[in-house]
């Protein structure tokens, strides 16, 4: 599993739906807090301001997110 700091690469966000801007796949992240998470990332423009903000499966927001990692597709 590769692993990317978000400083230097973001996840691709490119799914549509009923919210604000793009959603990426699943993925996984690292926080400082040395947790590992599998949330969404949601990435658009609100009010001229550029956000990315990260999810997890029960809608709450995961903060400090330093590394993520794709998911592997198992089949």
């Amino acid at each position: 599993m590769l692993w990317y700091k978000l400083k230097d690469k973001a996840p691709i966000a490119y799914e549509k739906g009923g919210w604000d801007g793009l959603r990426s796949d699943k993925i996984l992240v690292g926080t400082r807090g040395h947790k590992i998470e599998v949330v969404r990332m949601y990435e658009g423009i609100i009010d001229g301001h550029k956000y990315q903000n990260f999810y997890d499966e029960n809608d709450c927001e995961v903060k400090d997110v330093i590394l993520w990692a794709e998911i592997d597709d198992p089949f």
